[in-house]
């Protein structure tokens, strides 16, 4: 899709949404470039809400302001990479995203920059870099369980100290993956389960007179096939 019909589908759902819930966004701009990420060039930013805050002149935060920025030289990179590239859902999903930045933002919310931190420590994840291990639980996880961030799928399992696996629930069965024993936390990426998109997140327990010790070592990072487990009671 070029720049023009970009523009111009932009624009388009843009005013579709209604006038209430785009209130305090001046404007939607539309950029030519491809925005990288700043630490990971294999990331791309789709779009930006940028947001200020401006005094009311009686007290008070005042009003938030903010401008939706798209960024088509993103949405064609990554339809170069992704030949089933779906430019309209993309888009769509984007402006949402954004639009929804703003609404948090005026009503002094933060759920959606939550979210925003925990995928980008995921990413930082899988770069190899340093992150904190705690980063899905600020996402609400699902009715079973389950935290799911873009396309990656989180599930957490406490194992005693010795464990030499951790069981978790998937779909409702129950399975087993084999786990590292002196590590006191692993991500488990597992290779036979939801494309490979489910994370096992290994926590150990350890007796209260070790409370503290080894808490401070990076999470271990592996892959396993899931082991699936007789039914309770069976």
């Amino acid at each position: 899709m070029n720049f023009e019909r970009f523009e111009a589908e932009a624009r388009r759902l843009w005013n579709e949404i209604p006038e209430q819930a785009r209130e305090g966004v001046d404007g939607l701009t539309i950029e030519t470039e491809v925005a990288a990420h700043p630490d990971f060039d294999w990331v791309y930013t789709m779009g930006e809400c940028l947001t200020e805050t401006w005094p009311s002149g009686v007290g008070g935060d005042g009003d938030v302001l903010s401008e939706l920025v798209l960024y088509h030289g993103s949405f064609r990179a990554l339809a170069e990479e992704d030949p089933d590239f779906d430019w309209a859902g993309e888009l769509w999903e984007t402006i949402l995203h954004e639009l929804l930045h703003h609404r948090e933002s005026a009503a002094g919310e933060s759920g959606l920059d939550e979210v925003d931190w925990a995928q980008e420590q995921n990413l930082r994840r899988l770069a190899g870099e340093p992150f904190d291990p705690d980063f899905y639980r600020t996402v609400p996880a699902g009715p079973d369980g389950v935290v799911k961030l873009e396309s990656e799928l989180f599930v957490e399992s406490t194992v005693s100290e010795r464990a030499l696996e951790a069981v978790f629930e998937w779909r409702g069965r129950r399975y087993a993956v084999e786990v590292p024993v002196l590590s006191p936390c692993a991500f488990v990426e597992v290779t036979n389960l939801a494309g490979g998109r489910l994370c096992v997140v290994v926590r150990r327990r350890h007796p209260w007179w070790r409370f503290g010790l080894g808490t401070g070592r990076p999470p271990v990072e592996l892959s396993g096939r899931a082991r699936p487990l007789p039914a309770m009671g069976c």
